[in-house]
């Protein structure tokens, strides 16, 4: 009995190796150079990070052949994945030849998971429409609006550092960034109060940590669909657990619901998508017509919600760790920000907008601890690689190595050295913009860009105002990373000694 098992577990083996392997020829057809594949996760794992960190996934790769290629083949599964190593053959993909690479490669169940027919996932005309809609919601004078709700959550997030300061001396600041930046989602995406600065555990919270809690299932899922995608119809879960899915659904039912019996007005994400949703119901072209229905508006708002938590905290957090280990470059960022707040009369838009040293200190942090590791497109046809021979086929995946693209000394000369001067107008027009990318590039670069770095400025103006931060018992001055989490996060904290500034 025991025999006929295993033999019919190695015949099951068998034939799964097969179907992986017998792709890996590819590469070797079309002539590109290429690193062997070695298991069932092809030549660099699965996409996720079995041993190392996901953002380092492409390290041998670009290591190897930076210099020599400009494109490398890969393996991702069965998969073949064509790496892009130059960043004018990266402007192709993502800009000049942007209508035939509009997918992300990322299968997804429009039906089946609820939130997932939001921008990131949708190709074609359908993300043009919807995307048409949403990105005036992101214009400087809808910013200048928001800001209000941003400045009072700022003011919790001083006060309470001003509290456990006081009682500390050293504390830990990721908590308290990743609250911050809660309350502000929230406030901003969901139109909702979640106290979570002042310590309340509310449902909302809760759920938020449960998005970026992946287990195991979601490891092989992410895996199993790399294989190929009817395994996305066939999983027994979605990218969300469905308690997590039907209570943010519920949440924007009820907080759009209340507004509309009460006659509510509020300037954040909620009632903009609001109004869409009313202009929506008179668009006469039906063609590529995106509904504004409760789980279309969601799906935005999450989208919104998943992009920002984890990236800002941890980039305000990383700022501050910069920050306190050049006390002088802290010196000079704080006294902007308190000639800005002066000018402005308060932390304004205007005086957030006017704060140019604050903005490459963040643009810095962006290059050196990006949450972006690899951006990923799909052919959607068969394309010849330009000045080349190469032809890949429909569905080949291409993807760009943001966070080597970073850290290469050829684009910026002593990557792991911490210096915003790279991002001053003149040391921006001697580098290749491809080689810099934490929002992506081309028609489907990050809508929220100006948001994101907004919040980010507000934040760490709001912090540097009122404190200086310096190293303390239980810093982590070498900053040791979190390899289980998909982009840069420190493993044991952002610990900081905490003072009033004079």
């Amino acid at each position: 009995m025991l025999t006929a098992a295993l033999l019919v577990l190695a015949t099951l083996l068998a034939s799964i190796w097969i179907y992986i392997s017998w792709h890996f020829n590819y590469w070797e057809k079309r002539g590109v150079k290429y690193n062997n594949p070695f298991s069932f996760f092809g030549d660099r794992g699965a996409g996720l990070p079995f041993g190392k960190p996901f953002w380092s996934l492409l390290d041998p790769v670009y290591n190897k052949y930076r210099g020599k290629e400009r494109f490398v083949g890969t393996f991702q599964a069965r998969q073949p994945v064509l790496v892009v190593l130059d960043p004018d053959l990266v402007k192709t993909i993502l800009t000049k030849e942007f209508n035939a690479f509009q997918g992300r490669g990322q299968p997804f169940d429009e039906e089946g998971d609820p939130l997932s027919a939001n921008l990131f996932n949708l190709v074609g005309p359908r993300w043009k429409n919807l995307r048409s809609k949403l990105s005036p919601t992101f214009t400087s004078g809808k910013l200048r609006l928001m800001v209000p709700l941003m400045t009072d959550i700022n003011k919790e997030l001083t006060a309470r550092v001003s509290s456990l300061s006081k009682e500390q001396g050293e504390i830990e600041m990721k908590d308290l960034l990743l609250r911050y930046a809660t309350d502000v989602i929230g406030s901003v995406a969901f139109g909702i109060s979640c106290n979570s600065l002042k310590g309340e555990i509310d449902e909302f919270y809760k759920m938020t940590r449960e998005v970026f809690n992946r287990n195991i299932l979601f490891i092989i899922r992410f895996f199993l669909v790399s294989i190929h995608p009817i395994f996305i119809k066939l999983m027994p879960f979605k990218s969300l657990f469905d308690k997590t899915t039907n209570f943010f659904i519920k949440l924007m039912k009820d907080t759009v619901e209340y507004r509309e019996t009460n006659k509510i007005e509020r300037n954040d994400f909620v009632n903009l998508m609001m109004q869409l949703r009313e202009a929506d119901r008179h668009e006469t072209d039906r063609v590529n017509h995106i509904e504004f229905n409760h789980n279309v508006m969601t799906g935005q708002a999450f989208l919104f919600f998943i992009a920002g938590l984890d990236a800002i905290a941890n980039s305000v957090g990383f700022a501050l760790h910069e920050l306190m280990l050049n006390p002088e470059l802290q010196e000079r960022a704080a006294a902007e920000v308190r000639a800005m707040v002066a000018k402005h009369d308060g932390m304004t838009y205007e005086a957030i907008r006017g704060m140019d040293l604050i903005e490459r200190i963040m643009r810095e942090v962006l290059r050196k601890w990006g949450p972006v590791g690899i951006l990923t497109r799909q052919a959607n046809d068969t394309f010849k690689i330009p000045d080349s021979d190469v032809v890949i086929d429909s569905r080949v995946l291409v993807q760009i190595p943001v966070w080597q693209l970073g850290h290469d000394p050829q684009y910026f000369p002593e990557p792991d050295r911490f210096d915003p001067d790279r991002f001053t107008d003149e040391a921006k027009e001697q580098r290749n913009s491809y080689a810099y990318l934490p929002f992506g590039e081309g028609p489907r670069f990050c809508i929220a860009e100006r948001f994101a770095v907004l919040e980010m400025k507000l934040c760490l103006a709001g912090l540097l105002e009122k404190f200086v931060f310096s190293v303390g018992d239980k810093t982590d001055v070498k900053m040791k990373l979190n390899i289980k989490q998909f982009s840069p996060t420190p493993a044991n904290g952002f610990w900081v000694r905490v003072e009033d500034r004079p």
